[in-house]
């Protein structure tokens, strides 16, 4: 069994990671509203891009959520021995239609690398209360530079991982429209993504559902990962104006057992400005977070700037060793709400602020 550090929720889907030597991140989006056969570009940090398939889908509607994280399995042998760092993802994500419940999208991706992605910016945590973090952002210095590489610690360099092989690639659990539940994803440049033309149901999967990977093995050992479907996720919460002394309540609808699903939240107010904090909390789905006034407070000190957003997921994780680290499967629900700051104004362009003001492009605001 991995230690809690190693299942740590985070959001790599919706965060674009610097894959330098990975393949472009590549997709299957499943919508509800009939495109098939679509394609497009996935822009990825190293210039390259990947592709995505777009296909349609049935409405239907879910039950709630459900989560499981336990340890996957590396082909039957004993555990391996490699860091408890995380090095490969495959990710199954869905995200409602907030105009029609009936309708959503779901990403399906994976890649496996010979080491961790490297941050080029370090959080501390300086507040935690009710499972959540208010964490402030360092940049590491490396006076002689790291040329292609990322400086992570003041004077320390670290290398982009490049990707592998794992061999065929199994994904069970997902609904296909016209049946069957399986996908043999497709290698492509050491990433996996679902065949051109696969279209799936949406949902996919309904609570509890059993969500597999299977690796048959490549450049690594074989390895197997299961865990559990999650329903559809979307807020109920209507107040979403942040103000100094004043608590940041979210609400969505939760499944009977709150322990049966982790929700992962993460409050980014300064995000297009250059960050300077952010607040991740990690709670049972229970269906509601109350984020202190004084969190609120201290987070909209740090510093503010255009188009503040909250991020909530819904998620279960499985997670087994291979030789470099920690491989996982991320079965996960997603819904992003934008947030407005009594006193503040987003913009993009000038039009977009009160009479005698300006849109300063730096930080996105009115000034």
């Amino acid at each position: 069994m991995l230690g809690p550090d190693s299942l740590k929720s985070h959001e790599p889907m919706t965060i674009p990671q610097p894959l330098r030597k990975f393949a472009g991140l590549a997709f299957c989006v499943a919508l509800s509203s009939g495109f098939s056969g679509c394609s497009s570009n996935i822009e990825t940090p190293d210039g390259t891009a990947g592709t995505s398939s777009v296909a349609g889908s049935s409405a239907s509607t879910g039950t709630s959520g459900s989560t499981s994280t336990t340890a996957g399995t590396n082909g039957g042998g004993a555990p391996s021995t490699g860091s408890n760092e995380v090095v490969g993802t495959f990710q199954v994500q869905i995200q409602v239609d907030e105009a029609d419940s009936t309708k959503g999208m779901t990403k399906i991706v994976g890649q496996v690398g010979d080491g961790p992605v490297p941050a080029n910016v370090v959080w501390t945590v300086v507040k935690e209360e009710g499972g959540c973090r208010l964490e402030t952002p360092k940049s590491p210095f490396c006076e002689a530079g790291c040329g292609s590489d990322v400086c992570v610690a003041d004077g320390k360099c670290q290398a982009y991982p490049t990707g592998h092989s794992v061999g065929a690639v199994t994904l069970k659990g997902v609904q296909l429209v016209g049946g069957g539940s399986a996908i043999a994803l497709k290698e492509i440049a050491k990433a996996y993504q679902p065949p051109s033309g696969t279209m799936l149901a949406y949902p996919p999967f309904a609570q509890g559902d059993d969500i597999s990977v299977h690796a048959e093995g490549g450049d690594y050992t074989a390895f197997d990962l299961a865990t559990k479907g999650v329903d559809p996720l979307s807020l109920t919460s209507t107040d979403f104006e942040l103000e100094e002394d004043k608590a940041l309540t979210l609400t969505w609808d939760a499944p009977s057992d709150p322990k049966s699903a982790q929700v992962y939240v993460k409050v980014d107010i300064s995000h297009h400005g250059g960050a300077k904090g952010k607040i991740e909390c990690d709670v049972d789905d229970t269906g509601s977070l109350t984020i202190s006034p004084a969190m609120m407070t201290e987070l909209i000190g740090l510093g503010v700037a255009g188009y503040p957003s909250v991020v909530v997921m819904r998620q279960s994780i499985d997670s087994a060793k291979i030789s470099p680290g920690v491989v996982r499967l991320e079965v996960s629900a997603r819904t992003e709400q934008y947030l407005t700051v009594k006193g503040y104004t987003s913009c993009t362009v000038d039009e977009d602020c009160p009479t005698g003001k300006t849109c300063r492009t730096s930080d996105s605001t009115c000034q």
